[in-house]
């Protein structure tokens, strides 16, 4: 299975999604707009922890944002080998995802796999919000 975020599901990651699916559809969208800060912060639980990178990066949201900022815009996400495990009011997610990335403005996007998983709990409002992140991403050499 292959997905991809169509600029409409973009602006459903302004709120919190009423079902896992709207949750994850909105996540992806959220990583391919201009300015996808305010998007994926309303999508992130206020104790949301992101673990990422080849080394293992533990960040809080502020932080992951600013790193995610540094990396360069990333135009397209496309996921692979979606599986979905539910316990009652929390979901996890897990993927193989390919990123295209714009680590230099002027070059072609770069491909950046990863291999993902998503905790999404249930908030008292009754829709869902990231808990938890972990990403290991294979970044280009260095």
């Amino acid at each position: 299975m292959t997905d991809s975020p169509t600029p409409a599901t973009a602006e459903s990651a302004r709120s919190v999604p009423a079902t896992l699916e709207d949750a994850e559809a909105a996540w992806l969208a959220a990583q391919t707009l201009p300015d996808p800060e305010p998007a994926i912060r309303a999508l992130l639980h206020p104790d949301c922890v992101i673990v990422h990178s080849a080394v293992g990066h533990i960040h809080r949201t502020d932080d992951w944002l600013a790193y995610a900022k540094r990396m360069g815009r990333t135009s397209q996400v496309d996921t692979f080998d979606v599986t979905v495990q539910r316990f009652g009011t929390t979901a996890v997610v897990s993927c193989l995802q390919e990123m295209r990335v714009a680590y230099v403005p002027d070059l072609p996007p770069f491909v950046v796999q990863a291999a993902a998983t998503r905790v999404w709990v249930r908030s008292s409002a009754g829709g869902w919000q990231l808990a938890h992140l972990q990403m290991a991403r294979r970044l280009p050499p260095g």
